[in-house]
């Protein structure tokens, strides 16, 4: 099975925007598969929670289609392109979230009229049939970077409220969206929990609860990972480097950013402090300190 590059709220719904959040840390589908088939996998930070923090609005691509925002995605897209090649993953598959303004592919959410006062609007006519604005900057650097990937975004019956799930391209009920997220992974579907999905989700029921760790963990100690999901924490782990340069550094900026973001508003984040890290890690750990961050985190 490829690498898999995930999408940031996918293993931490923590940074989804308020409202729109059906899982409590992770979203639990995807996890399984990871768990069960003991996948490879590498977790993106989330540019909207470190360009706007946990208290934004329901954004469309246009708000995000701005020069600082791309740019923001062009440093993290960049940065991690170099871990790719430093860890030698050349091969992967990239999953975004359907309709996402960000992270969606095969369509995203698109309203040219929105701005100003706060309203509602139709969720489920404001697509367009293209890639939200971090996917194109993913893929425009992945091209040039000459990785070898293939992209999908979950559907959004999977990862949203009802209400917002009228897209025409994704499939519409749960168990044909679990079918093509198995197809597109390569894990037999029948073999998930399907009968428990249903009562993990809510409508919003983001836990606030994030443990901190080194990607490297998942290979070392599995099981410790697994128990903190099965204690409703969402994750963020920071992917493995040794060789920096100003480019990955951004990375650990980043998660930094993300980090502060969460605390400010309430959440609370657990951080582990293991013996061995890659120095990637350790250079999160140091931006923490040099941000006063420390004081308000709970290390494990």
């Amino acid at each position: 099975m490829e690498t898999l590059i995930l999408g940031h709220c996918i293993l931490n719904v923590n940074s989804r925007a308020p409202g729109i959040a059906r899982w409590r840390n992770v979203v639990r589908p995807v996890w399984d598969i990871i768990k069960l088939s003991r996948a490879s996998f590498l977790q993106l930070p989330c540019p909207e929670a470190v360009y706007l923090g946990l208290r934004r609005w329901w954004f469309v691509k246009e708000q995000y289609d701005n020069s600082l925002f791309r740019e923001l995605c062009r440093r993290i897209a960049v940065g991690f392109s170099e871990i790719l090649e430093e860890n030698d993953v050349r091969k992967f598959k990239l999953v975004g979230l359907g309709i996402s303004p960000s992270c969606g592919y095969r369509e995203t959410q698109s309203d040219s009229s929105w701005g100003g006062r706060p309203r509602e609007v139709d969720v489920k006519s404001n697509l367009k049939p293209e890639p939200g604005v971090f996917i194109e900057v993913l893929d425009e650097t992945f091209r040039k970077y000459k990785f070898d990937y293939e992209i999908y975004d979950l559907p959004p019956a999977v990862i949203y409220p009802e209400e917002r799930t009228g897209s025409r391209m994704y499939p519409k009920d749960f168990e044909s969206c679990i079918r093509e997220i198995c197809s597109f992974i390569g894990y037999d579907y029948e073999q998930l929990p399907l009968n428990e999905y249903e009562k993990l989700v809510d409508l919003d029921s983001r836990g606030g609860m994030i443990l901190v760790a080194p990607a490297e963990i998942v290979t070392k100690n599995r099981g410790l990972i697994e128990r903190y999901v099965e204690e409703d924490y969402g994750l963020m782990l920071i992917p493995t480097s040794e060789n920096l340069n100003p480019e990955k550094e951004i990375i650990a900026d980043m998660y930094v950013k993300q980090i502060e973001n969460h605390l400010d508003v309430g959440h609370k984040i657990l951080l582990m402090m293991p013996e061995l890290s890659s120095n990637l890690y350790r250079k999160t750990l140091e931006f923490l300190k040099k941000n006063g961050l420390l004081e308000r985190i709970t290390v494990v």
